[in-house]
C-alpha cells in the first residue's frame, strides 16, 4: 500500500521538491495558495482544496512556505484534521517557532520536526539537497521516506530546533561570502583585471565554491541573457530573502548574548551591492 504523503508550498524550491514525491510507492497530495502552481500536478497527484485538506489526506507532510507567520498558519490548519503523523518544516524560520509548533502538535498526537534544506532549486530537481534535521532520532526515521525523495544528505543536528539553528548559521556564512564575491569581482573589473583569472585562483584555493561559481556566472551573464530589468528583479528578490535570513541570524545571536557585526554589516549592505549592475 502506498504511503500517504503531502506537500504544501510549491514555489521555486518547493515545486521541484514535491515533484520528487511523484513515485509509485507514495500517494501524494499537494496544496499551494497559487492555483497555477498546484496545476503542475493536475493528473499526477491529488490537489487539495486547502492546507487542512492535506492534513486529512497524508501521514507525512513537508512544508516549504515563506516565513514564520506562514508556517504557523499552515501547521494550525493541518492540526485541525491530523491526529497522527509527522510534519517536516523545510521553511527557514526561528527555532522558537518550531519548538512552539512541536509542542502544540504533540497535543494532537502529531510530530513536528525542523528539516531545513540547502542546495537550491537544481539540488531539489536532482534529489541532491542537504537536509538539516532537528528532532528525536525516531522522528527522523519516520520522516526518511519523505526526506530521502529529495535529499541526498540528511544531517541530524540534534534536538528539535537545532536543524533550523544549523541552517541559520550556515546562511550567515553564505550571505557574507556572496557579498564578498560581489565586491571582489567589481573591484577586479574596475582595476582592469580579467575576472576569469580571479575565478581561476579562487577555484584553486577553495574560495569559489560550486554555488558561488554559479552565482558569479549569473551576475556576469544574466543582464545580457535575461535583460537588465529581469536581472535586477531577481537580485531584488535575493536581497529580500537575504535580509529575512540575516535577521534570523542576528536575532539568534542576540538570544545567545553574542554580537555578529559582520552579519549586521552584510544585512545593511547586501541589497545595494547585489542590485547594482
Amino acid at each position: 500500500m502506498a504511503l500517504r504523503v503531502g506537500y504544501i508550498g510549491l514555489g521555486n524550491i518547493g515545486l521541484p521538491m514535491a515533484e520528487r514525491l511523484l513515485r509509485p510507492e507514495l500517494n501524494l497530495t499537494v496544496f499551494d495558495m497559487a492555483e497555477a502552481a498546484a496545476a503542475n500536478f493536475q493528473g499526477k497527484a491529488r490537489i487539495a482544496e486547502n492546507a487542512a485538506d492535506v492534513g486529512a489526506s497524508a501521514d507525512l507532510i513537508g512544508i516549504c512556505v515563506r516565513d514564520d507567520a506562514d508556517v504557523e498558519q499552515v501547521v494550525t490548519a493541518l492540526l485541525t484534521r491530523m491526529r497522527s503523523g509527522l510534519i517536516a518544516i523545510h521553511s527557514t524560520v526561528r527555532p522558537a517557532t518550531v519548538l512552539e509548533l512541536a509542542a502544540r502538535a504533540k497535543v494532537h498526537g502529531v510530530t513536528v520536526i525542523d528539516a531545513a534544506v540547502t542546495g537550491g532549486a537544481d539540488g531539489a530537481r536532482n534529489g541532491r539537497l542537504t537536509c538539516m534535521v532537528g528532532g528525536d532520532p525516531a522522528a527522523l526515521d519516520q520522516a526518511r521516506p519523505l526526506l530521502s525523495a529529495y535529499c541526498s544528505n540528511i544531517v541530524h543536528a540534534g534536538a528539535t530546533g537545532q536543524g533550523m539553528t544549523l541552517k541559520i548559521v550556515n546562511n550567515l556564512v553564505t550571505y557574507v561570502e556572496l557579498l564578498g564575491a560581489v565586491e571582489a569581482y567589481r573591484l577586479a573589473a574596475a582595476a582592469g583585471l580579467d575576472p576569469a583569472r580571479l575565478s581561476e585562483v579562487m577555484t584553486d584555493n577553495g574560495n569559489l565554491t560550486p554555488s558561488m561559481r554559479a552565482y558569479v556566472g549569473f551576475r556576469a551573464n544574466g543582464p545580457a541573457q535575461i535583460g537588465t530589468d529581469l536581472f535586477v528583479a531577481t537580485q531584488t528578490a535575493l536581497a529580500t530573502l537575504a535580509e529575512k535570513d540575516l535577521a534570523l541570524a542576528i536575532d539568534l545571536a542576540a538570544d545567545c548574548g553574542l554580537a555578529v557585526p559582520l552579519g549586521d554589516a552584510t544585512a545593511r549592505l547586501f541589497r545595494d551591492a547585489v542590485t547594482r549592475i
